[in-house]
């Protein structure tokens, strides 16, 4: 255990935080208390000469010396006296020392080892599916345990600003200030990353006949396949293990659930202007089951091709360490190398190219004003129609089915006493109706099986878009926090705060930002059109092939019983001439 003594910092600009968000407000040259460097993502706790406590973004402080208090420090505050956060949770860990006093700073949570990569870690107690993965908050267990707290936290920034971790980590909340310092924006953006960058590691972004757009350079597809069940400590342990095969090299990798989720971890924090998919679910029970384990890779084939279709991280290093090594002391040193990346999070836009035309803010501003209210329709309504086909589908699977059935039980039953006569002429006549029951019971089967072919179909694609749509705002948040910051440094030259020639500095650095930013929507966009094209044909093509065959099985029956002869008619009964229509009258 080591002891944390508070620190002084001086404030280099002018905040304002959400208090709902326990952020804490100052002024610029304001002297603050730095109560917690530990809080993680560019954020420390402060207190200011008021007293007030709360999260400050790190890049805005300088430490300096604090001069000797003429006063006793303030006692700490009794816990049922702490106030909770807009979202209900504590400002204050009550299991730390009071933050007026020298705080016992416990060991950084225990990171996977590089050397445990493949070795006997927690990781492979349950093997992959014990608790939730980095993409996906859902169906997380009491094992989660052996999660480690890190990668808990980073998961949770990146997929919502509501989510705290349960490890006595302050909550932060979901503002433009949290999201842009969290990802290193607001740092490049105000100068503070530099460094020359090699024309190798150089990201273009080019004019396109739609507007901005990534550089396309290398195309190339990935297949998943060939499931296997693999294991260690001869046999205490196992896992499922995926063969990957990219088509420019065709050698394949084995890699397990949690390679996944380290690479999409990897991804996330490297990109902070391109929403990373969620991986598919993780989950215990039927994690061997050969259904389970087809769907699961049906679904990391999807993320994996989503991944190598778009053309930054498809062709960034550390997704080719992935999709290519097969060596286990390289796996190792790629992974460190990956894990230390020198242009991941705000360092990524140092690599950007953009083009020399200055852009028009107003009509940035107009473009992504658009672009939040299409997404956030686009999510409605993308849930919106995932409840509708599900509903749909479980009509399918029973309503549907159990109706057709039971006119076609009902038909047979008919067909069962009509043959309980011994005339000759009605036998055929039982025979169509007792047909007409099969078919009626066939397609009530088809009802049931149908939704595999088309409505699930679907339903995976309105699905994997959910996912992106839900950790877009993220990627916006970026950008909004560097328009928000230029607008403020505009002002900071009205009051001499700084030059003009460091305000024009700054706004070139958020260009790049909003390049990135327009790229990547129009990457969205482009994809969108495809992706929705071909779902939409394949539902379509398959309900027409549905409905054909249920015409064609109708058709049948009725077929049957229009070539029936039931009886010569008598010979002294007149045959009714066309368009001549007769009634029955009872005497």
């Amino acid at each position: 255990m080591s002891l944390q003594y508070a620190l002084g910092a001086k404030a280099l600009y002018e905040f304002t935080g959400d208090p709902d968000g326990g952020e804490l407000s100052f002024q610029q040259d304001e002297l603050l208390v730095i109560i917690r460097q530990d809080i993680g993502d560019g954020w420390w706790e402060a207190r200011s000469q008021s007293g007030k406590q709360g999260l400050i973004p790190e890049s805005y402080v300088e430490i300096v010396s604090l001069p000797e208090p003429s006063f006793p420090p303030p006692p700490p505050p009794a816990p049922s006296q702490v106030q909770d956060n807009h979202y209900g949770y504590s400002y204050y860990d009550d299991k730390r020392s009071s933050i007026s006093q020298p705080i016992q700073q416990s060991a950084p949570p225990k990171q996977p080892s590089f050397d445990d990569w493949d070795d006997d870690d927690d990781w492979d107690d349950y093997d992959d599916d014990d608790a939730s993965s980095c993409g996906t908050a859902q169906n997380v267990t009491n094992n989660n345990h052996h999660l480690d707290t890190q990668s808990i936290q980073s998961h949770d920034t990146k997929n919502s600003g509501i989510h705290a971790t349960g490890y006595g980590t302050v909550k932060k909340n979901y503002s433009r200030f949290s999201q842009f310092s969290r990802t290193g924006g607001e740092s490049f953006m105000m100068g503070q990353l530099t460094g020359s960058v090699a024309e190798s590691d150089c990201v273009k972004i080019i004019e396109g006949p739609y507007g901005l757009e990534w550089e396309v350079k290398t195309q190339y597809t990935c297949e998943l396949k060939d499931p296997k069940k693999e294991s260690k400590l001869k046999g205490l342990k196992s896992y499922m293990a995926y063969q990957l095969t990219p088509s420019f090299s065709n050698f394949t990798v084995s890699r397990r659930y949690k390679h996944f989720d380290w690479l999409h971890e990897r991804l996330e924090e490297k990109f902070p202007c391109i929403p990373v998919p969620p991986l598919p679910e993780k989950a215990i029970s039927g994690r061997y089951e050969d259904d389970f384990v087809n769907e699961r890779m049906k679904l990391l084939q999807r993320w994996v091709t989503r991944m190598v279709r778009h053309p930054i991280i498809s062709r960034c290093e550390v997704f080719f360490h992935f999709l290519t090594c097969s060596d286990e002391k390289k796996w190792k040193q790629g992974k460190r190398k990956a894990e230390k990346d020198e242009y991941m999070g705000g360092r990524f836009f140092l690599t950007l190219r953009a083009p020399s035309t200055k852009l028009d803010m107003t009509e940035v501003d107009q473009k992504m004003e658009n672009f939040v209210k299409f997404v956030r329709g686009m999510d409605d309504n993308v849930k919106h129609l995932l409840n509708i086909f599900h509903d749909n589908m479980k009509k399918h699977q029973g309503p549907f089915k159990r109706e057709y059935q039971k006119i076609g039980g009902a038909f047979k039953n008919l067909a069962t006493t009509f043959g309980s006569d011994d005339l000759s002429y009605s036998k055929n006549l039982t025979t169509a109706i007792d047909q007409t029951g099969d078919a009626y019971n066939k397609i009530g089967e088809m009802y049931a099986n149908q939704p595999q072919k088309d409505s699930q179909i679907l339903a995976d694609g309105l699905n994997e878009y959910k996912g992106i749509l839900s950790v877009y705002p993220d990627v916006l948040k970026v950008h909004e926090g560097a328009v928000g910051k230029a607008k403020e440094c505009q002002k900071q030259v009205e009051d001499a705060k700084i030059t003009e020639s460091e305000m024009l500095s700054i706004l070139q650095r958020a260009d790049i930002i909003s390049f990135g930013t327009l790229a990547e929507m129009t990457h969205f966009q482009k994809e969108r059109v495809v992706d929705f094209k071909i779902m939409m044909q394949a539902y379509l093509k398959q309900q027409i092939i549905f409905y054909q065959e249920i015409t064609s099985k109708l058709e049948e029956s009725l077929k049957m019983l229009l070539s029936l002869s039931l009886f010569p008619p008598h010979p002294l009964s007149p045959m009714p001439s066309a368009g001549k229509h007769y009634s029955l009258s009872f005497l």
